[in-house]
């Protein structure tokens, strides 16, 4: 029964993954080629015995692939980077100080402008909460996603508050990454923990909802939901520690639609 709904539950994922890989070209053995490697990864990462050192053996066992092939792919360096990832972490932190921390902020609560360089400025916005990413850079990618726009020729003014990246589709497929996994993460470990270890995992689902509706349903959910987003924001920043303790907090509100309710089930 089990084997039955991760077969059901991995054909709804990959259906919709594989309609972005195909437009993206990706073709199935480079997919194969990656899934074999991720099989291995997980089984040397995830499947350990504590006190006791994984295997290649008890990967290929875990897996059903043969040793070989188990010891080939875990030395094989699949060329991944993570620094769009990095960098849209980076744009979240600096529109999150710009949104909360006084020192950017108008006698109101509201973001001040901020002259380019100088005390309290957009630089020292983007060394404070950006990392080591170039000052020019993060107002590149800002202006492009039309957070931000110079007025009066020297100061930047925050229009948006919530990053939507670009058409650039790089910056899109990091979100679909990074996003989704973090998804899968939080529902497997609501699989195994304790109900008091929970993980916060909810949605609302209506099937009779009137297609004339939907448009004012949208602009509810970006009013609401960019509101709640941003409380929640400022919430997570008056608990926010330099120490070793510091742990990386997600929380993300989206909206799907289809035109057949039973969608899911035929799938």
């Amino acid at each position: 029964m089990i084997q039955q709904t991760l077969r059901s539950t991995l054909r709804k994922i990959l259906t919709s993954l594989i309609r972005i890989l195909l437009r993206n070209g990706m073709s199935y053995g480079e997919f194969d080629r990656i899934a074999r490697k991720c099989f291995v990864d997980a089984g040397f990462s995830d499947a350990t015995v504590p006190g006791k050192k994984q295997t290649v053996s008890n990967v290929a066992i875990l897996t059903g692939l043969n040793r070989k092939e188990v010891k080939k792919l875990r030395e094989m360096n699949i060329e991944q980077s993570d620094s769009d990832g990095q960098q849209y972490n980076r744009v979240i932190r600096v529109l999150g100080g710009w949104i909360n921390d006084p020192r950017f902020l108008r006698k109101d609560g509201l973001p001040r402008d901020l002259e380019y360089e100088g005390d309290g400025s957009f630089s020292d916005l983007i060394k404070q909460y950006s990392g080591d990413m170039p000052v020019a850079a993060m107002c590149k990618v800002l202006s492009k996603a039309g957070n931000i726009r110079f007025v009066d020729g020297k100061r930047l003014r925050l229009l948006r508050y919530a990053y939507l990246p670009s058409e650039d589709p790089l910056e899109n497929l990091t979100i679909l990454g990074a996003d989704t996994s973090q998804l899968i993460d939080t529902i497997d470990f609501n699989l195994t923990a304790p109900d008091e270890a929970l993980r916060f995992q909810r949605k609302a689902t209506n099937h009779q909802v009137a297609a004339k509706s939907i448009p004012a349903i949208k602009q509810f959910l970006r009013r609401k939901g960019q509101a709640f987003l941003e409380e929640l924001d400022l919430y997570l920043s008056q608990h926010e520690t330099d120490d070793d303790s510091a742990t990386e907090i997600n929380v993300a509100v989206f909206y799907h639609e289809s035109k057949n309710p039973d969608q899911e089930s035929q799938q």
